[in-house]
C-alpha cells in the first residue's frame, strides 16, 4: 500500500501567499458581526476564516500540488526534479 503525506514545504509556501492576502484586505468592524469579541479577536477569527477558505479551496482543487507520493517527497528533497 503505497503511503502519502503532506509536502509542507509547497504547503509553507502556499500559506505565505495567502497570509499577505488576507492581511491586505481590510476588515470592516462595522460590517463584522462577531458578537462578544473585542478587535483582536475579531481580527483574528477575520485572518483565520479568510486563510482556512483559500487552504480548503486549493486542497479541493488541486490535491496533488499538497498531497504527494511518501517516496516523491523524498527524492525532491535529496535534490530531485520539482
Amino acid at each position: 500500500m503505497r503511503r502519502y503525506e503532506v509536502d509542507r514545504e509547497e504547503l509553507a509556501e502556499f500559506l505565505t501567499r495567502q497570509v499577505r492576502l488576507v492581511e491586505s484586505v481590510p476588515l470592516d468592524a462595522s460590517a463584522t458581526s462577531l458578537n462578544g469579541l473585542d478587535d483582536a479577536e475579531r481580527e483574528a477569527v477575520w485572518l483565520a476564516a479568510g486563510i482556512a477558505a483559500f487552504i480548503g479551496q486549493a486542497i479541493a482543487d488541486e490535491p496533488e500540488r499538497f498531497i504527494v507520493a511518501a517516496g516523491d517527497r523524498r527524492d525532491r528533497e535529496e535534490g530531485g526534479v520539482r
